[in-house]
């Protein structure tokens, strides 16, 4: 390979060959010609310097692939008939290792068919010899505005790249964040529920202690509400309602006589009419206590009869809500299940016999039925 020649002041860039964030009119374009004809190269050189290029000679060779990587250039003009290393070789080089830098390939045939092939390969034009100064102009100007924008294109995918890296480290951050902010929320929020049933637990268990006979009724009735809410298809939100619900039912008898709730033997109207009064009274001491407003307005209607024959607003159907119709189901069965100081519980047979009777009047059908099929009546004695 002859001696490189460069005939004006070689300027340094960076190592992508031509990739520079400096405004491109700040220097020098440096144009590598790669011809196996000096005469070619002087020509070119002379008009090139004259237009303000800086100039890079090689005749080619196997030695143009090292002289190629050792060199910063925007732009090559490489001829296409060469010895030893022809011109589609150095192009496809070039387009391997410099994919912003635009060729510009010479050759002296009327061959279509190898023009076509280059032009395939990637470069960016090309010209017949001899070349003339103003037709080399034009297209050099054109390749250069076209490698400048592959440049800009290049920086630009490397900057999206670097954002999209910060917005998913962002994301990432943020992201541990909140599910360490959600752990302790879970946990608070566990804690605050926790309180809550030991809260409920201690009315429950103020109830009980005012009615001699119901001695583990609300803790067999939440068992029973929770399951029987999970079979019909209640939401998380909806079972803890219905739990709490289901504990304080009988809230409302706090209000109700002691005398009158311990009574032995029948109960007189007045006496009756007494006790149907606890659903409002329970309802009344949890109206504007926040979490408790859904369940107030579970507890008020756990006596309500699905044929509307019920107590204390004749609601009917599916006017009753879903949990207060679960309630029902559960407390006459463990109603009548349980001991008694008069009775003993009665048997499994029996209660489904006077549970399958009433439904449909006092009970929500679709609740018995799924009581029933699901063996919940054996279930105190799980």
């Amino acid at each position: 390979m002859d001696t490189m020649k460069q005939t004006q002041r070689k300027v340094s860039f960076p190592a992508d060959h031509g990739s520079t964030k400096a405004p491109m009119e700040d220097r020098k374009r440096n144009i590598f010609i790669v011809d196996d004809e000096e005469p070619i190269r002087k020509v070119m050189n002379t008009h090139l310097t004259k237009e303000g290029y800086s100039v890079i000679q090689s005749h080619g060779g196997s030695g143009v692939f090292a002289a190629l990587e050792s060199n910063s250039f925007d732009l090559v003009i490489c001829d296409i008939r060469m010895p030893e290393v022809d011109g589609i070789q150095v192009l496809d080089f070039l387009k391997k290792k410099f994919e912003t830098v635009p060729v510009i390939m010479l050759t002296g045939l009327t061959d279509v068919t190898t023009v076509i092939e280059v032009m395939k390969k990637g470069a960016f034009d090309y010209l017949m010899k001899p070349v003339k100064k103003e037709d080399l102009m034009v297209i050099i100007r054109k390749a250069l505005v076209h490698r400048d924008l592959l440049v800009r294109n290049k920086e630009l995918e490397l900057e999206n790249r670097e954002y999209q890296f910060f917005l998913e480290q962002k994301v990432r951050e943020r992201t541990k964040e909140l599910n360490s902010k959600a752990m302790e929320l879970q946990k608070a929020y566990g804690h605050l529920k926790n309180m809550n049933i030991q809260f409920i637990n201690v009315l429950a268990e103020t109830i009980e202690a005012k009615d001699q006979h119901t001695r583990g009724h609300c803790n067999r009735m939440r068992c029973l509400c929770v399951e029987l809410g999970r079979l019909a298809g209640l939401s998380p939100e909806e079972l803890e309602i219905l739990e709490y619900a289901s504990l304080l039912h009988d809230l409302g008898k706090i209000g109700i006589n002691e005398t009158v709730l311990n009574k032995q033997g029948p109960l007189t109207e007045d006496e009756c009419e007494h006790i149907k009064e606890h659903p409002e009274i329970g309802e009344k001491i949890l109206q504007g206590i926040p979490l408790m407003e859904p369940v107030a307005k579970i507890i008020v209607a756990h006596h309500e009869n699905f044929d509307g024959s019920g107590y204390p607003r004749n609601l009917r159907g599916e006017d009753i809500p879903l949990p207060a119709r679960i309630i029902s189901v559960a407390d006459i069965y463990d109603a009548m299940s349980s001991d008694r100081p008069y009775r003993k519980g009665l048997r499994n047979e029996i209660v489904i016999e006077e549970m399958t009777r009433v439904a449909g009047t006092q009970l929500d059908p679709r609740i018995v039925r799924m009581f029933i099929e699901n063996r919940l009546c054996d279930f105190n004695s799980r």
